[in-house]
């Protein structure tokens, strides 16, 4: 091999590897771009559930669910004598 055909060679695995470089750096940042993305839903995802979390145990209240038994359901508390205690 000549001087002139190891130095094209060296030359073609240097623009290469170069190339390579490019591409794998272009490759970590749209991996990058789409892990912020996700961490961004995540947070949202997580104020959602604090949210829901929030609005359940306001409307799972026992004067929450009293009330709608009595106005919706038409329910009312048992007489006394009504009430038998099993063991």
């Amino acid at each position: 091999m000549t001087i002139w055909q190891l130095t094209v060679a060296l030359v073609v695995a240097i623009f290469l590897s170069a190339l390579q470089v490019v591409l794998h750096q272009h490759q970590a940042r749209k991996i990058f771009v789409e892990v912020q993305a996700l961490e961004r839903e995540r947070d949202r995802l997580n104020e959602e559930w604090g949210r829901l979390q929030l609005e359940q145990s306001t409307w799972a209240t026992d004067a929450r669910v009293e009330e709608v038994a009595r106005a919706r359901l038409h329910m009312l508390e048992p007489e006394g004598s009504a009430v038998v205690l099993v063991r």
